[in-house]
């Protein structure tokens, strides 16, 4: 795809580590996680009672996700007023989750003989954390709110792109937001694919996931409109690839087929060779099934190259954020790319040897990245692969 080159000029996370961006990424290099024991939901019957958790509540009139979206928002914008035609500006997110937990009360509620609010659930839809954040943008362009399962934020941030390398925005943002529920909490835990213990994604004796929260908002804007507000341009986006395994409502392929015809895509795209490539933010989901599958995909897409790439799983430190997973991905695949430092895969004491490559075992390494591909590989077979370059000024 030709146009418009594409760069992120704002980038806000909240986390289980900190609620701000330069504190979770100082904890993620320091070698610390958010994973702590289940206070958020009161699940007791769960044999699975650690996940990361955000340590903000909702408040009122603001679902917990409105409050981190809207806040992870603020730090991108760092106090820019967006200018200009407002029917410029789009707005794309990643949901999953999105008003459950006000369903859920309100259920429980009825449950208990209780009439509830169900002015709640009646207001609450996928796309309620979208609006807020357009409304808070003064945004009148195209909203897209994707519920592709764990691939949902990283799939918004392609599209995104395609829409500003096409000309058709001045200015958009994307990413996702995602809080436990009862509902996915217990999904997950009945496919047994949680583990009991803190995750250990890429070892021998890895046994599933843990569950997470948190919100990431990344700024995107045309190079040209970026350089001439004099912005902080923090990297590239070169492109995407989006595929589709057709192989189990869970499974990913045992090869990584669709998964590495992904990250081919995304190169193509791009137009980079796989020797440009020096980091993969992997879905390292820490599940049997996902981290063998998932290095096979990456020799599959990189050959000879992947010898030399590092890769790393987030989700060691965060749990795994469903819907907003790929944007968190890319939103420290990012801090990597401008410091030049990858994040550590934590607890990788004994890395299964299907999983071999470097995946940056339990401390953060100083590397040269040049370009970074970040993976998220959701239920269903659905692969989005990210391709981000370091900014080097021209």
């Amino acid at each position: 795809m030709t146009g418009s080159r594409v760069v992120v000029t704002g980038l806000g996370i909240v986390s289980s580590l900190a609620l701000d961006r330069e504190g979770t990424w100082s904890a993620m290099l320091a070698g610390r996680d958010g994973l702590d024991r289940l206070t958020r939901l009161d699940l007791p019957a769960e044999p699975a009672q650690i996940a990361g958790q955000v340590a903000l509540e909702p408040a009122r009139h603001q679902t917990l996700c409105d409050r981190m979206a809207l806040r992870a928002l603020d730090e991108a914008l760092d106090g820019l007023r967006p200018d200009g035609d407002p029917a410029r500006i789009g707005v794309f997110q990643g949901a999953g989750t999105s008003g459950l937990p006000i369903a859920e009360a309100y259920l429980e509620d009825r449950l208990a003989g209780r009439r509830g609010q169900a002015t709640g659930p009646a207001y609450q839809s996928p796309c309620t954390v979208t609006d807020a954040l357009a409304n808070r943008l003064g945004a009148t362009g195209p909203r897209g709110t994707i519920m592709n399962a764990c691939s949902s934020s990283l799939l918004a941030l392609g599209q995104a792109w395609e829409r500003l390398a096409a000309g058709e925005l001045d200015l958009a943002l994307a990413g996702g937001a995602e809080s436990l529920c009862r509902t996915t909490y217990a999904g997950f835990s009945s496919l047994k694919a949680v583990d009991a213990r803190k995750c250990r994604p890429f070892s021998r004796d890895r046994a599933g996931l843990n569950l997470g929260e948190g919100a990431v908002q990344i700024l995107l804007e045309p190079l040209d409109r970026a350089k001439a507000r004099g912005a902080t341009i923090y990297a590239e986006v070169l492109g995407y690839g989006a595929s589709m395994d057709a192989h189990h409502p869970t499974a990913p392929h045992p090869e990584g087929e669709g998964a590495a015809r992904a990250l081919a895509m995304a190169l193509r795209v791009g137009g980079l060779e796989p020797s440009g490539v020096d980091l993969v933010s992997a879905h390292g989901t820490a599940t049997p099934a996902n981290d063998g599958a998932e290095c096979r995909a990456i020799r599959r897409a990189l050959g000879a190259a992947a010898e030399a790439v590092s890769v790393t799983s987030t989700k060691s430190q965060f749990g795994h954020t469903l819907g907003a997973a790929g944007a968190f991905g890319a939103g420290t695949a990012i801090l990597a790319l401008r410091d030049q430092v990858v994040s550590p895969t934590l607890r990788l004491d004994d890395p299964d040897p299907a999983c071999d490559l470097d995946c940056t075992p339990l401390s953060a390494k100083e590397r040269r990245i040049r370009a970074a591909l970040v993976n998220a590989f959701a239920f269903g077979g659905n692969n989005v692969s990210l391709l981000l370059a370091r900014w080097e000024g021209s």
